[in-house]
């Protein structure tokens, strides 16, 4: 039995009314059981060719100190969902205990080896580290730690996963004059190798995107620009050269543009959402490269102040998006995909609306179904929560 259909099996079927807007099965997924009961402060959910779901989280664990005060300590663990089940990869995955821990990573590469990367910080000194799930065992690649409390780093990243190793598009403030520099850095003979530079190093970039295609070339998107009048920027890799995908762009001139995230179809085209301001509210919005030019992908997709988009793409390439809107100061989880003519939505899938959720992170799985997992506030502790949505069939689509 393949996975994808023994995951359908095994799901219960809730059919909440507050995601009534779409039409289709929606299933809860039964979260991992956690060996300690602490608020879940961040994940990230992959899924590979097979269908295979990895999920990653950071929780709190306890208060400690550093002789300096006192802070709380926060534990990376991860799950892989196999026989029906989560099965917890390894324990505890810090390399030093008790550390804070923050802004979560996780990639796989074309073969399904998980590599995580995550920061660790510990008195003034403030570092990236990184783990691959090799073998049935985490590495210890504890040396090859970038450190990021240096008057350059611009403290930006994204990953990528090729062969077992990260690839990383790294950003780096300018020694002299102002300015970030953005480049690809990658392990290899015992150091971090780094390419010349993606952009002119002129003027500050923000929020880089990465992804890779079969042959491992690398696809990256960065917010350019002043705060008021960002634009996306798309470069594409190929031979060991950059090239621009079109002009950068924004659905409209001189706003606020954040947020851009990357996926690539199984011809290496990328589709970009990103969140851009309109009328003083944070705005979702979606366009794919045809191999000529920016195709936008309908108009506004968020309704509400939107936040936090994760972008995924189905077997035909169509994007499937989930979002936080806010609602009165609850954050109620959203999620959309494209029929190829218009944004089929859902939401709020929160368990409860009226609790504030956050960190969504959606994957599609072999089925073709999209997979969502978040964090939502249940008593008082952030607990987290997943839910599959049936394909898009031409039984479940609008059009």
């Amino acid at each position: 039995m393949s996975r994808p259909l023994l995951l359908t099996l095994l799901l219960t079927t809730v059919l909440n009314p507050a995601v009534a807007s779409g039409t289709g099965g929606v299933q809860t997924v039964a979260p991992p059981t956690l060996p300690w009961a602490t608020p879940v402060r961040d994940l990230q959910l992959a899924a590979d060719s097979r269908g295979q779901l990895t999920l990653a989280i950071i929780t709190d664990t306890r208060e400690a100190s550093s002789g300096r005060g006192t802070f709380m300590a926060r534990a990376v663990s991860a799950w892989q969902w196999a026989a029906g089940t989560w099965t917890p990869m390894g324990g505890i995955l810090n390399y030093d205990q008790p550390r804070p821990a923050a802004n979560l990573n996780l990639a796989l590469d074309a073969g399904g080896t998980p590599i995580l990367a995550w920061n660790e910080n510990y008195g003034d000194n403030d570092v990236v580290v990184f783990r691959a799930w090799q073998g049935g065992a985490w590495t210890d690649w504890k040396t090859r730690y970038l450190g990021i409390s240096s008057p350059q780093a611009a403290k930006m990243r994204a990953l990528a996963a090729w062969q077992g190793t990260p690839m990383l598009l790294w950003g780096e403030n300018v020694r002299e004059g102002v300015g970030t520099v953005l480049t690809l850095r990658r392990w290899q003979d015992g150091e971090w190798l780094r390419s010349p530079p993606l952009n002119e190093g002129t003027g500050y970039v923000r929020q880089p995107a990465l992804a890779l295609n079969g042959q491992g070339e690398a696809t990256a998107a960065w917010v350019k620009g002043p705060i008021e009048a960002g634009q996306v920027v798309v470069k594409q890799q190929s031979g060991g050269h950059w090239t621009p995908l079109g002009q950068p762009f924004s659905r409209h001139p001189q706003s606020y543009v954040a947020s851009p995230h990357l996926a690539l179809n199984r011809d290496g085209q990328p589709t970009v959402a990103w969140l851009e301001d309109r009328g003083g509210r944070d705005t979702l919005f979606a366009s794919r490269w045809t191999g000529s030019r920016w195709e936008a992908l309908g108009g506004a997709i968020s309704t509400g102040f939107a936040s936090a988009p994760s972008l995924a793409l189905d077997q035909g390439g169509q994007p499937v998006i989930a979002w936080i809107e806010e609602r009165g100061g609850v954050g109620q989880v959203r999620l959309a995909r494209w029929t190829g003519r218009a944004w089929q939505t859902y939401g709020p899938v929160n368990l409860d609306p009226a609790h504030d959720a956050r960190s969504p992170s959606v994957v599609v799985d072999a089925s073709g179904a999209p997979v969502l997992a978040w964090r939502e506030d249940l008593g008082g502790m952030y607990g987290l929560q997943l839910r599959r949505f049936a394909p898009l069939t031409a039984a479940t689509s609008p059009f």
